[in-house]
């Protein structure tokens, strides 16, 4: 295991782990603000990218073709997860 921080090597025992971020002791309250901080970012993120794709901007004219909601009736469609949510849950 790597610290995220200072990229020291830590044995099992020394590890400190925090929402799949790994840090050394001396690091682990900085890791704790940048995976919080990241994780209000890919939140925001993620909202902003769910809301415009149901909205239908990324369904690229497949309208026609797709089912749509009895209520709404827009698209329904997999919603594609943005780049950040998926750097947010493989911490380097």
């Amino acid at each position: 295991m790597e610290c995220r921080k200072c990229k020291k090597q830590l044995e099992d025992s020394e590890a400190y782990e925090y929402r799949g971020a790994i840090s050394c002791e001396k690091h682990f309250d900085e890791v704790i603000k940048d995976r919080d901080f990241e994780r209000q970012e890919v939140i925001k993120t993620t909202e902003a990218s769910v809301k415009s794709q149901m909205g239908g901007q990324w369904f690229n004219g497949g309208y026609k073709t797709m089912k749509t909601d009895p209520h709404s009736g827009k698209p329904i469609g997999k919603v594609k997860e943005p780049l950040t949510l998926q750097d947010y849950e493989n911490p380097t």
